[in-house]
């Protein structure tokens, strides 16, 4: 067994003791009514379980902007830069970096070119904007990246009224913050949001063996 599908099947051991509806584009996918846990539903379960993480940790940080951001010595407001999108990136960063897996923040409107969508994601993201599609559903696909079979899975992202402070109208949006906008993402076009607008999704690759298991199990 590899190293690759050693940490999926790790990741697994977590996730057994629950199973989510797995879908590919829109439909749902039944599975055998059987105990077997087959591999794609291991890494459904991984991948949607990753990008509820990186959206709760998105979210603990939108919520504590105040904090954050006001200094204890004197009480004043000092925007830091260290927004919802800012800390996912870095979460990211190191989560691939120690894992192999690849998670990111993606959008068709971009504040930091670094998070711009590749084909697949695009494709994902333009499903998403069509208006019959089911709000909230992922999309998922096995694919191949550089001669390596990958599961694929990206989930629509909303804007939340945490999400106004950096994403609403420009109006709405404090001086020091538009003036840090300005000054490290000059050509964002990621302002004028309202709640419930779809922002963008979180992508998720993860490498799996060209031998795929019917059940897995330890290495």
């Amino acid at each position: 067994m590899t190293k690759r599908l050693v940490i999926v099947t790790l990741f697994t051991l977590f996730l057994l003791a629950e199973t989510a509806p797995a879908t590919i584009g829109a439909d749902n996918i039944r599975y055998s009514e059987s105990d077997t846990i087959t591999t794609d539903t291991a890494l459904y379960n991984l991948a949607e379980k990753l990008a509820e993480l990186l959206s709760t940790v998105r979210d603990v940080i939108a919520i504590n902007q105040v904090k954050i951001n006001t200094c204890y010595e004197g009480g004043h407001y000092d925007f830091k830069g260290l927004t919802p999108a800012a800390v996912g990136t870095q979460v990211c960063n190191y989560f691939n970096l120690s894992t192999g897996i690849k998670m990111k923040q993606t959008s068709l409107l971009l504040r930091n070119p670094k998070n711009a969508p590749d084909d697949w994601e695009r494709t994902a993201l333009e499903m998403f904007e069509e208006p019959d599609y089911p709000k909230g559903f992922p999309y998922t696909e096995v694919s191949t990246i550089h001669g390596e079979e990958v599961y694929r899975f990206i989930k629509p992202v909303y804007i939340s009224k945490a999400c106004l402070r950096c994403h609403g109208e420009r109006k709405s949006i404090r001086e020091d913050i538009l003036e840090y906008l300005e000054t490290h993402y000059p050509h964002d076009m990621t302002t004028g949001y309202r709640v419930g607008d779809l922002r963008g999704g979180i992508s998720i690759t993860i490498p799996i063996a060209e031998q795929r298991l019917t059940q897995p199990g330890p290495p």
